[in-house]
């Protein structure tokens, strides 16, 4: 069984992309969890704490997906094995 591990990122929306389904579309392209520690958006930027959990590689591809639809994606802090 794989390990499943937790890592939490600083998301920040620009403002083009600020009213759409970012986290939804990772979650139903990658089945990575997640879960919005905090949050900070308004008409023209997005700042999202979010703690993302699932296999490793999962999380790197949600995180290059994260990118790949112009967000800025920043680590809170190191990454931690989930029991």
């Amino acid at each position: 069984m794989a390990q499943r591990f937790k890592r939490k990122v600083y998301l920040t929306f620009p403002t083009d992309t600020v009213k759409d389904a970012i986290i939804c579309d990772m979650y139903d392209k990658y089945k990575v969890r997640f879960n919005i520690r905090s949050a900070s958006v308004n008409d023209s930027v997005g700042l999202i704490a979010l703690e993302l959990e699932g296999e490793d590689d999962k999380i790197g591809e949600a995180i290059e997906y994260f990118r790949s639809r112009g967000l800025t994606v920043e680590p809170i802090e190191m990454n931690v094995i989930a029991g």
